[in-house]
This record gives C-alpha cells, structure tokens and sequence, in this order.
C-alpha cells in the first residue's frame, strides 16, 4: 500500500490533508442532521483551508482527486448542497435568506463556468506555436495575457463562495436575513467581477494571428538576425534537471564568432535554460520546425543522443555536430548512433580513442578534438589554510537509461561512504552532489539518495547553524537571481545584462560558502551552487565512472573511482582510461584513508603526476585554449559548409517515396 500510494506521489502530508478533508466533509454531513450550526461553519472554515492547501501545497492531490471523480467542481457543489441542507434541517426553506443562497448557487455555478470557459480560451489562443527570447516579435501585434488571469484558476474563483456560506451560517445560527442575502451578493460580485474581467482578454484574442502568420513573423525575425550555428536541444517532458545538457555550451557561443540560434523542442523545459543574449526559439512541433527559416545555418550542435534530433538532422544544407555534454567513459560517450552525424567533438584524444574502439562504426576522419571549453572555470588546489579540514565532494551518477549503464554508487558504496565521513573520528566536509537524474530508474538508487541526504542532515544538526543574517542575504540574492531567471523570457537581454546577472551568481556563492564555516556538510541537487564552484570548494572527489570525472581532472586535485566488482586496478584503468590516474575504491571502501592523506598533503599524493599526462589525454593541451580550439572548429566546419552550400542554395528534400519520381513516374531499378 505504501509503494502503491508513493507511485501516486502522496507523501505524509498529502495523506494528512486527504484524510483531514474527508473527515470534515463527513462531520458536516453530521451536523447538518443535528442542525448543528456553528459547528457546521467551523468545519467549513477546515474546508476552506484544505482547499487552500490543496491547490497551492499539496498540488498532487488535485490530480488524485479528480483520478477517483471527487474533483474541485464536485467538492464545491458539495460544500454549496451541504449548506442548503442546512437550511432543510432547520426548517428554513422558503425563506427570502433561503432564496437568496439558492439562487447564488445556481449563479454562481454559471459565472464561474462561464470565467473557466473565458480563461481557457485565451490561454489557449495565447499558446503560440512557437516561444521565443531575444527576438522581436513586435510586428504580430500580439495581445498580452492580463497577469491576474494567470494568477487566478478556477481552482482559487471556486473559493469565492465563502461569503455566501458564512453569510449562511451567520443568518441560520440566529442572526439577521441581511447576512445572508450580504453573503450572496458577496459571492455574486467577486464572480461576476472574474467574468468582466476576463472578457476584455478574450475578445482580444480572438483577433490572434494564425499559426502560419506566427511562424512566418518568427522568419522574418529570423531573417533579420541570420543566424549561422545552431544550438539544438531536446530531452523528455518533465526531464527538466537535463537542461545542464545544454546551458553548458551557451557561454562558449555567446563568446564565438558565428551568430547563433538555441532551438528548444520542450515547452517545459524552457524555463530552466540559463539566461543568454542569443536568440532562442522552442518549436514543439516538427512541421513547425521544418518551416522555420535557417538558410543561413551551416551548422548544428547536439549536447544529447536524442530521437528528435532527425527533426533537424534531415536538413542536408547543415553540418551535423554532436558535441554531448561531457566526456566519459560510459558507452553513450562512444554510441554507434553518432555515425547519423556529420562529425563528432571530443574534448581530447581519450575521446578519439574511445570512438576508435567502436570499429567499422565511427571513421575517425569525423572525430574532431575541440577541449571543454567549459572548465575555464575549474580552480586548482586551494590555499593550505583552506585544507585544514578536507572537503571530498561525492558525485555519484545515476543509474543509466538501462542495465549496461548501471553504474552509480549510490546504492552500494555511497551509504557507507558518507556515514565515514560525517562521523569518522577526524573531521571531514562533505558536498554531496548527485546527477540530476539519480534515482529516476532505480528505487534502491533513490532510496540510497534520501538516506545520504539524512545523513547530512543529522551531522549538520550537531553544527553551528547558519547566521540569519546570512540566511537573509542568501534568500535575498537567491529572489533576485530568480527574478532575473524568470524575467529573462520576457526581454531582450545583451551581454552588458548579463554582467550584473553574473555578479549576483558571484555574490550569492561568496556568501553560501563563506557563511557555512569550514566544516558544515552540503547537498547540493539544485542549480545552485554550481557543479564547477562545489568542485572549486573541494580538495578530493569520489565518483563513479561519469563525464564529471574528466572535468575535475581539470582541477589537478585527487580523484577516487568506486569499484565494486574487485577488479585488479590496472584492468580498471584499462577497461575506464578516466580512472588512469584516480584512486580506485574497493569493496569495503578499502583505499579512502589513501585519498583523504592526499587531499590533506598534495606534497604526498603519487598520482599527481600521472593527473598532469591523464589532464592532457582526455582534455587536450593547454595551448591554444578550449574556447579558441572550440571557436575555430565551428568557423572551420562554417567555411567548409559554406562550400557545399552556399547561402541562397537550399538542398533538395527526401523525397516521401524514394522509389517514385515526379508525377508518380517509376524510377528505373538496375537494367
């Protein structure tokens, strides 16, 4: 029953207000029979609240209500039946109190009706084909969606019926008809207020131009910006945590020399894309995508290995990248499907060589080494005086789209690996990082996920808690980074806003850190702090086989791989080259007390060396930079695009029947 109720997504509280609300139903239905009436308006008022919290707290509910046809218009016309009930039990039918609640309710079902059907059409209408950011859109003429409109659900109008039943109760436990009749026309007004309010925006949108003149407004603005590179991503509905995926590789294109287009296939995944001066469109739809005007694209990148990307794919004017987002040693790093594209980036010569061993796969003629242009970020050691106490950053992956990627920790080693370290005998801080995806596959995973997090939590418990002030601050920085997160969708921002943007992420990081004291234990599952800053704020790092791996490398400080097979080290690092110059952890967590001496001396740490030739390997040299090698890889494929097809010369399309010519002519097979 437990498992059942968690697929649902009910947790305690959840069942705690289900179970409130289902009661208090049931104690009314009583007191109505023992006309009961002010203890009737008490429940009422517990209704109200539960409804309150159903729609703003526990939102899961609302779906599992409406699952089992209790949903919010049945609740309502319940609470209203029980209240006319009332007026039954004390033998107060026909009076003009009476008349007026009646009559309300009818009404009220009517014009809150009438504002849901308003609501919905021109949230409907106002649903273009196509979003977008940086781009001007002016010339649609497009209407604005009243933000109230938006604010207001039929789920918060329903509530407006609490004057009518309180003016009941009042009026039924002995007061004056006037309260009655005071509530009813409350409870009218607000109604008919949402649906006056609501009709101006429909009429509005009536006049909202068609799909077709959308996509051909988004041309023209297209047009004007001539974009020359793509940024193309796409990931599952409700994956929004994959989003990394691509935010990784905006500063890069901002910092370029082409001018670039983020195209977004997932509406909901659009809000978690990083603030960014370039031109974003999200087209959900593939006719929509195949209409938008990119003649002036050569070429594309891919962060993922996703089924959408033929969506683009197919456009033979446009060189075909898949730059992934992140070199590991997984089997996704080294995927057979990458052959659909044109060429493949790696960071260094460690990816060359893993699309090498996939033979008679990937012709290495495709392979291009560009670095990570990314890891600019990445620090070195920190200061001695930092490194009193170590810090050991876990980073467990998740568990992989299937078996043969099962490759987290989590759930074998992390456990026992965390409990070490928060009450080993010599003091140690631990950033627990998990991929954004952890336990979405595996229950033990997630499991594994939550007990680490407890864990945490009960040693920081034992700690000195955070100033409020800094509490304060935090809050305060963190409102202003969302605000500026959310009001990006709505302008045009260039590289100057962005700066200030920057400096608050700055800020806020200075303070997180700075304000926890040396040996405060961290979780980190949100976008903040980032994965570059915990491992900045690190000294050692324990993984799995992960893309996070190659990155720290950057760093120059001592990483440990688990391995909970046993395998003999040197077939380890053979099998997993990122692990070449790491710790390897055994069952049992045999080898920790190795990584930890190394993380408090880096004097003393013997595979210092071996990092430097490894950093080399996977990364690529130092010299030119990332960003530079990056740059000239895209101006280089631009050019050599630009050969096969000039701008202006658009290729032929795929014919939807390849064995049939124009007209339905047959095309001769052989002789």
């Amino acid at each position: 029953m437990k498992n059942y109720l968690a697929r649902l997504g009910l947790d305690r509280t959840a069942l705690a207000v289900l179970g409130i609300m289902g009661l208090t139903f049931l104690l009314q239905a009583v007191e109505v029979a023992m006309a009961q009436v002010w203890l009737f308006g008490a429940m009422a008022l517990v209704l109200y609240v539960t409804e309150w919290l159903v729609s703003q707290r526990v939102t899961v509910l609302s779906k599992v209500l409406s699952r089992i046809r209790v949903g919010l218009t049945v609740r309502t016309l319940a609470r209203q039946a029980l209240v006319l009930a009332l007026y039954v039990s004390l033998d107060a039918v026909g009076t003009a109190a009476y008349w007026w609640t009646a009559g309300t309710v009818a009404a009220f079902f009517v014009l809150t009706l009438a504002y849901d059907l308003l609501r919905h059409q021109v949230l409907r209408r106002a649903k273009l084909p196509v979003r977008t950011r940086n781009l001007d859109l002016s010339g649609l003429s497009l209407p604005e969606v009243p933000g109230l409109l938006r604010a207001v659900p039929m789920s918060r109008l329903l509530l407006a019926d609490l004057p009518l039943v309180l003016g009941s109760v009042g009026y039924l436990a002995g007061g004056p008809a006037v309260l009655a009749q005071t509530g009813a026309a409350l409870t009218i007004l607000l109604a008919l207020g949402a649906v006056l309010f609501a009709a101006p925006a429909f009429l509005a949108h009536m006049r909202m131009p068609s799909n077709e003149e959308v996509i051909e407004g988004l041309n023209q603005a297209l047009r004007e910006v001539q974009p020359e590179v793509v940024l193309y991503f796409t990931f599952g509905v409700g994956e929004q945590n994959a989003v990394y995926q691509a935010n990784m590789w905006l500063d890069a294109l901002e910092k370029g020399d082409r001018r670039a287009l983020v195209i977004f296939r997932e509406r909901g995944n659009l809000p978690h894309l990083e603030p960014t001066s370039l031109p974003v469109v999200c087209v959900p739809r593939a006719d929509d995508l195949a209409a938008l005007d990119l003649s002036a694209v050569r070429v594309a990148l891919y962060p993922g290995n996703t089924g959408k990307n033929i969506h683009l794919i197919q456009r033979a004017e446009i060189k075909h990248v898949f730059v992934g987002h992140g070199d590991s040693d997984k089997l996704p790093s080294s995927n057979r499907v990458s052959r659909i594209f044109d060429e493949i980036w790696v960071a260094g010569r460690g990816g060359r060589d893993r699309y090498e061993r996939v033979r008679h796969a990937i012709d290495d003629r495709d392979v291009v080494e560009v670095g990570r242009p990314q890891l600019v970020a990445v620090e070195g050691h920190r200061p001695p005086e930092q490194r009193v106490v170590p810090t050991v950053i876990y980073a467990p992956t998740w568990e992989g789209v299937d078996d043969n990627n099962y490759l987290t920790s989590a759930d074998t080693a992390g456990l026992e690996l965390v409990e070490r370290l928060v009450r080993g005998p010599e003091p140690v801080r631990v950033i627990y990082k998990p991929h954004p995806l952890l336990g979405r596959r595996s229950p033990a995973a997630a499991a594994a996920h939550r007990r680490i997090i407890e864990l945490i939590g009960e040693a920081n418990g034992r700690l000195e808690p955070v100033t409020p002030e800094a509490v304060r601050e935090l809050a305060e920085l963190r409102e202003r980074i969302d605000a500026f997160r959310e009001n990006a969708s709505e302008q045009h921002l260039s590289p100057e806003d962005l700066v200030g943007y920057r400096d608050l992420l700055d800020r806020w990081h200075s303070v997180y850190w700075t304000s926890s004291g040396p040996l405060r234990h961290h979780v980190v599952t949100d976008t903040l702090p980032s994965l570059f800053s915990c491992f900045n704020e690190s000294d050692v790092m324990v993984s799995d086989i992960s893309s996070v791996v190659a990155d720290f490398v950057a760093s120059g400080k001592p990483y440990a791989i688990v391995d909970m097979q046993g395998t003999d080290d040197d077939e380890f690092r053979r099998q997993f080259p990122s692990a070449g110059a790491g710790y390897v952890l055994r069952p049992g967590l045999a080898g920790l007390e190795t990584v930890l001496a190394a993380a408090r001396e880096p004097e003393g740490d013997a595979l210092a060396d071996r990092r430097a030739v490894l950093k080399h390997y996977l990364l690529g040299p130092d010299e030119p930079d990332s960003l530079t090698r990056f740059t000239m890889a895209v101006n280089d494929l631009y050019e050599r695009a630009l050969l096969d097809f000039p701008v202006g010369a658009i290729a032929e399309p795929i014919p939807a029947d390849p064995f049939r010519g124009q007209a339905g002519t047959p095309v001769p097979v052989g002789d």
